[in-house]
């Protein structure tokens, strides 16, 4: 089994040096094929794409905006990743909770209910149509799959996984990965979602 690299409270004079786990990853130009090391300019840009709409409520977009800072800080600290995944849920289920009327308890149960509801489909995620956060938006592509009638296999998929990573995130893990980004960018198309007007 390989040694996990043990996390310490960074010394104070490295501070703003990017995590030395950052080196790990590249932007490559899809003309060219060419290769450069990332750059914190980068990370934010990606960050900055992630946007709750102007029609979600204040109180959230502005929970939600810590979820992004912290994917930002995450430069300097790795482990904020998972910190940021775990706002992020955090700023879901308090989107659930306003829209359900803090009715039914839980995140499993806030899920169901909007799936139910038809508040969430498919068809309403960026990121689930593109499959690519890095190309966001393109409105010009079909969502889901076109073998299946249901609009919200996805959105199902997603009841049944989310509760499960933002448990284990809330509940002490060693987990660590590189997927704030993805999840970020899924948890604002659930919550625009729940506030568009249909």
């Amino acid at each position: 089994m390989a040694q996990v690299e043990l996390d310490t409270l960074k010394a104070f004079d490295e501070i703003l040096e990017p995590d030395s786990r950052q080196k790990s990853f590249a932007v490559v130009n899809r003309v060219t094929g060419e290769a450069r090391p990332l750059s914190l300019r980068d990370k934010y840009q990606a960050v900055e794409m992630i946007t709750l709409a102007q029609y979600v409520p204040e109180e959230i977009r502005e929970h939600f905006d810590t979820a992004r800072n912290l994917l930002v800080y995450s430069w300097f600290v790795y482990r904020f990743n998972q910190v940021a995944e775990l706002h992020a849920f955090a700023s879901l289920e308090f989107a659930l909770k306003t829209k359900c009327g803090e009715s039914p308890k839980g995140l499993k149960k806030l899920l169901e209910t909007a799936v139910q509801r038809g508040w969430i489909v498919d068809s309403g995620f960026k990121y689930y149509r593109m499959g690519a956060v890095d190309d966001m938006p393109n409105d010009e592509i079909d969502s889901g799959n076109p073998d299946t009638k249901d609009v919200q296999e996805y959105c199902k998929t997603l009841v049944e996984t989310m509760p499960f990573i933002r448990n284990e995130l809330a509940h002490g893990s060693r987990m660590l990965h590189p997927n704030g980004l993805t999840t970020l960018a899924i948890v604002a198309d659930l919550i625009n979602q729940l506030f568009e007007s249909k």
